[in-house]
């Protein structure tokens, strides 16, 4: 009668089971990989929201209309937009996308010292580019900006003149929030019509 040893058979028990985890691991990584967002550029863990308005020369700048929104038969960006016909609210899906990005696909080009819409508009000795993020002066170059999510955004153009921008400051909406589902007080945001899907 051949007799094994225990730890002999405990030696062979572990071999064989590190040979069939080694097998199906060569397995898996021999799989074709697939890109979630070739299919669904939206479906992505990464959605941040940042609130934003811009004034020219005191006039609020209206993104409202269709032209400027993403839906199923339009995209302006692909990890950056606009939809819903609300302009105040830009949905973010990719890290590293500047303000000034997302801005030039609407159309508008901001740079350190203009903005232009149907006009160009650039900083002079009586009137200046200038943007706030949270109420606070932005000082770094305006083209360098990444929004995070919740942020305040103001691109205003005009005189700098605090007693004149704050109202403006004010008047910027408080709604990335509700989107990003960080104030629940205030309710459930509806369903983002992007086109594609657009979850929280």
């Amino acid at each position: 009668m051949n007799i094994q040893r225990p730890e002999v058979v405990s030696f062979i028990a572990g071999l064989a089971v590190s040979i069939i985890i080694g097998s199906l691991m060569n397995y898996v990584d021999q799989r074709p990989y697939t890109d979630p967002s070739a299919t669904d550029p939206y479906d992505s863990k990464y959605h941040v929201h940042a609130d934003f308005q811009i004034v020219i020369d005191g006039t609020l700048v209206n993104l409202d209309d269709n032209q400027f929104q993403t839906t199923s038969d339009q995209s302006l960006h692909l990890d950056a937009h606009l939809h819903n016909n609300n302009g105040d609210v830009k949905h973010i899906h990719a890290e590293g996308i500047t303000f000034a990005e997302f801005l030039e696909s609407l159309g508008i080009e901001l740079t350190d010292s203009c903005i232009t819409l149907d006009n160009k508009y650039c900083s002079s000795e009586t009137e200046e580019v200038l943007m706030f993020v949270n109420n606070e002066l932005y000082t770094s170059p305006l083209t360098q900006y990444v929004p995070v999510d919740n942020d305040r955004i103001l691109v205003y153009y005009g005189q700098y003149d605090m007693d004149v921008i704050q109202p403006y400051l004010d008047a910027v909406p408080d709604d990335a929030c509700y989107y990003s589902g960080t104030c629940p007080e205030r309710g459930i945001a509806p369903d983002e019509e992007c086109g594609l899907t657009c979850e929280l």
